[in-house]
C-alpha cells in the first residue's frame, strides 16, 4: 500500500480534488499556470474571509484563480490583505505547490485524528457551509494538507 492511500484510509479523507498554489500575482500567474495545466482560469476576490490563522482570528482578502486540470481543481491564492498560511512559503520559499485539498465528510473527526498523529492546524474556518481546515503533516514530511466538508444537498 502506497502513503498516498494510507493516508486516505487512516483518516478518511476522499480522493485530493484540489492542487493549490501560492502566488504573488494572480493575474501575472493565470497565464503560466493555463499553459501548465491547460484550459482557462476563473479570477474572482474572496473579500473579508473570517479565519483562524496560526491560532489567532484573521480576515482576509484574497484572489483566487480557479482552473482544472481533468478531474483536479486547479487554484492561485494570492494574499490581498490579511494573513494565509501561503504567505509563509512566499516568504521562504516564493511561488509554488502550498497545499492539496481532500473532502471529508466530518471534518472535525479527521482533524483530530490527523493532529492525533502529530499533523499541526495552521488554518482553519468556515464559510458559506463549508468548512475547511489546513494541516501541515510530518508523516508527509511537512507537507500541507487541507480538508474541506461540504455542506449537506
Amino acid at each position: 500500500m502506497n502513503i498516498a492511500q494510507s493516508i486516505e484510509q487512516r483518516f478518511g479523507l476522499g480522493a485530493i480534488d484540489q492542487v493549490s498554489f501560492a502566488v504573488v500575482d494572480v493575474d501575472e500567474a493565470v497565464p503560466r499556470y493555463s499553459a501548465m495545466f491547460g484550459g482557462p482560469f476563473d479570477v474572482l476576490d474572496v473579500p473579508e474571509l473570517q479565519a483562524e490563522c496560526h491560532g489567532r482570528p484573521t480576515t482576509t482578502t484574497l484572489r483566487l484563480g480557479l482552473g482544472r486540470s481533468g478531474d483536479l481543481e486547479v487554484e492561485l491564492v494570492q494574499v490581498v490583505s490579511g494573513d494565509w498560511p501561503t504567505l509563509d512559503l512566499l516568504s521562504t520559499h516564493g511561488e509554488g505547490l502550498h497545499h492539496l485539498r481532500y473532502p471529508v465528510g466530518d471534518i472535525a473527526t479527521s482533524r483530530a485524528e490527523m493532529e492525533a498523529a502529530g499533523c499541526v492546524v495552521t488554518m482553519r474556518g468556515e464559510a458559506g457551509g463549508v468548512a475547511f481546515t489546513y494541516l501541515e503533516c510530518p508523516l508527509l514530511n511537512g507537507m500541507t494538507i487541507e480538508l474541506i466538508q461540504l455542506p449537506e444537498e
